[in-house]
């Protein structure tokens, strides 16, 4: 069954080639699709107010829906691979913990938001919720901004955000749904409606998978199944022309089996954990007078952790956050808040190693300030300071600067930032047995420097920038005290470079190459499973009149070491990944995917397995 989905698959995709003859359509429906996809984006995560992608200082990339839905991506972390500066690993496909690092920087260092509202897991040991499980539906954009932004979100934010947007329902009601089977008997499957009926818009989504899959170790020899189930909307109601108010709802659940360790290593077992959690938002934006606006937003959200031997950690993280915009015509624009979030946590493990937590908390109290300022035609700066009260280690002050100059006659811009970060010991590190209340903050400061240049009336866009970031005070399981300390100090540098081109009405290509020196200050080694290379190569040809839709694209990943000490590596790779979709009917597309094309035999973390080639097939319905 496994060969003839790939198969079915791959001549879908084979069917294509010859596809060019048609690419004689409608050009400007074409072109206009493209600048959907990598032109012209609006961006709000990068200063807290809608911006154009072009004018904001920091390096910033935005995943669309559009991006989403041609790739048939239904897992948050494989719609995040390709971005320029990000590197993602597991421990294995279908629900293995996965970590997520941007230039460089550890996992955890980058902070995770729904609509703005940070995502977290505060009684895990990084602090973040694990992205494994998160399914794409109902999502509007991904935005990844770049740089230290606790200015702006507080802890985590040391090296970057990545901000998921729900979509908000508008114009007249419609609906979508689809459906696919493939390799490892994996079924996946999402619906949802969307709109607005006078005042009221309305967006609600599910989507799910489930799968045999494979074993989450290399020397396996038994599948992992893996089941996922998400639901998340959006409600919104316009009291009037300047106020709305709304609800966000994000629920997800999801069963992993993996593989654990034996007296001899990686082996395989009959381990699995579940993990149910929930994010709701309540939200307020207003414009009572020309120059002002406001937002005030209450989220509460828990994770829930449940393993097979008993063991249970639940955390919980409570927000409230109010926001105010004062615009001077179009020159200034003042950004003031204040935000406090309560993070929550408890968990019992069974057993003689085994120990209980009882519930602990711990509040954070901050105050922030942003202004940016068009000083001449295309110059724009921007300027903030915020500050942090946590109840263990008090205040912490962060700031950050930046700067963006456009040449509008040569479509040249310049931009540049520079700040600082700062990342909070999480529950488990303050009050487990291995924890300490004496621990302070890891602390970063960061700066980069860039240039975007558009060409060829704006078909061609090319970006480099160099970045740097320096962490101090890193929380380090310390061997000699069993505890965990401040330890550390790492830097990381390097180069991100991006193309992005819409060569012809039926070819658009885009291409990117980070390279990342990530070393550990006190011993010169670099950082275990940081690749110094990491590059991309993607294809989109719409032909037919856009009937018919054809996305390849590759990821290549250097060579990692595997453990501090340098004395372990594992190998480059490259995978190459195609979707073609056929439009059937105005509303009904059959699709088909495949991944690992070439059937690369690859490792991310060493002793894992990962997916090699496989195929799936399915149907989607647009009404």
């Amino acid at each position: 069954m496994r060969k003839m989905l790939v198969i079915l698959a791959g001549l879908t995709l084979m069917a294509a080639q010859a596809a060019p003859v048609w690419a004689a359509e409608s050009a400007s429906e074409e072109e206009g699709k493209a600048k959907a996809v990598h032109q012209g984006e609006m961006v709000v995560t990068a200063t807290m107010t809608e911006e154009d992608l072009n004018k904001v200082p920091s390096t910033t990339f935005v995943v669309t829906d559009l991006e989403i839905k041609e790739k048939a991506q239904w897992s948050l972390m494989d719609a995040l691979r390709d971005v320029p500066g990000v590197y993602i690993r597991s421990n294995g496909p279908f629900g293995g913990a996965t970590g997520l690092s941007m230039r460089g920087a550890q996992d955890g260092q980058t902070q995770i938001m729904l609509d703005g509202v940070r995502l977290a897991d505060p009684i895990s040991t990084s602090g973040v919720m694990n992205i494994a499980s998160l399914l794409t539906g109902g999502v509007s954009q991904v935005e990844v901004v770049q740089g230290p932004q606790s200015t702006l979100y507080g802890s985590d934010a040391m090296a970057g955000v990545v901000n998921i947007i729900t979509k908000r329902g508008q114009g007249k009601p419609s609906g979508w749904a689809s459906g696919s089977f493939g390799s490892h008997n994996t079924w996946q499957g999402s619906a949802g409606a969307q709109g607005q009926v006078d005042r009221f818009n309305f967006m609600l989504s599910g989507a799910g998978v489930t799968t045999d899959g494979i074993s989450k170790v290399k020397i396996g020899s038994e599948n992992d199944p893996y089941r996922a189930y998400q639901f998340n909307g959006r409600f919104g109601y316009d009291l009037n022309d300047n106020t709305e108010v709304y609800f966000i709802g994000y629920y997800n659940q999801s069963k992993t089996d993996y593989d654990g360790y034996g007296a001899t290593g990686l082996i395989d077992t009959q381990d699995n954990t579940e993990v149910t959690s929930y994010t709701s938002i309540l939200g307020l934006t207003n414009a009572p007078l020309a120059w002002w606006n406001h937002k005030l937003t209450f989220s509460y959200g828990s994770v829930d952790r449940d393993y097979n031997d008993g063991s249970t950690f639940t955390s919980y993280l409570t927000t409230a956050q109010w926001r105010h915009n004062l615009l001077y015509k179009d020159i200034n624009t003042a950004t003031l808040g204040v935000n406090w979030q309560q993070e929550q946590g408890e968990y019992s493990v069974p057993g003689a190693w085994g120990d209980t937590l009882d519930k602990k908390t711990v509040d954070t109290l901050s105050f922030y300030l942003q202004d940016q300022l068009k000083v001449l035609e295309g110059l724009y700066l921007l300027g903030g300071i915020r500050n942090d009260h946590h109840d263990g280690f008090g205040n912490r002050m962060t700031w950050r600067v930046g700067a963006s100059y456009n040449l509008a006659a040569s479509g040249t811009t310049f931009k540049g930032t520079y700040g600082t970060g700062f990342k909070a010991p999480t529950l488990y590190q303050l009050y487990s047995p291995y924890g300490s209340q004496d621990l302070g903050p890891e602390k970063s400061k960061g700066w980069d420097l860039g240039v975007v240049q558009q060409l060829w009336n704006k078909r061609i866009k090319l970006g480099l920038t160099y970045f740097n970031i320096q962490t101090d005070d890193l929380i380090s399981f310390d061997l000699n005290t069993w505890k965990f300390n401040n330890l550390e100090e790492v830097k990381s540098q390097g180069l991100e470079f991006y193309a992005q081109a819409h060569l012809l009405p039926w070819l658009g290509v885009d291409f990117s190459w980070t390279y990342t020196d990530a070393q550990d200050q006190g011993t010169d080694k670099d950082l275990a499973y940081n690749p110094r290379d990491k590059g991309t190569l993607g294809v989109r040809l719409p032909l037919m009149g856009d009937r018919l839709n054809i996305r390849v694209w590759a990821l290549y990943v250097g060579d990692r070491y595997t453990d501090a000490a340098n004395t372990g590596e594992v190998d480059s790779y490259i995978t190459v990944n195609a979707t073609a979709t056929y439009k059937l009917t105005k509303w009904l597309s059959v699709y088909g995917n495949v991944i690992n094309l070439f059937d690369e035999d690859y490792v991310e973390i060493q002793g894992y397995n990962t997916l090699g080639l496989s195929g799936f097939l399915g149907l989607r319905a647009e009404f």
